[in-house]
């Protein structure tokens, strides 16, 4: 999913396929509140990229993951 209004959804950018985004409704700066948390936590930049200095393999899938709506024969191995 890639999202066609960016009003509509969250401004995460997961790196999962490219270039889908987080389909959870905005909450602040374009975020939805769990990717609004991370980047408070630095954990994700302001354009909606997850942080090059975030080595946590687990937190790094469960913020790419979050509000990612996968087809049923994707799971991802958390």
């Amino acid at each position: 999913m890639t999202g066609s209004d960016p009003k509509s959804h969250c401004a995460f950018i997961t790196s999962f396929g490219g270039a889908a985004y987080c389909q959870d409704p905005p909450y602040l700066m374009r975020f939805c509140e769990f990717h609004f948390d991370c980047f408070t936590k630095g954990e994700i930049d302001q354009e909606g990229r997850l942080s090059d200095k975030l080595d946590d393999q687990t937190r790094r899938r469960a913020i790419n993951f979050h509000g990612v709506k996968l087809s049923d024969d994707l799971t991802p191995a958390f």
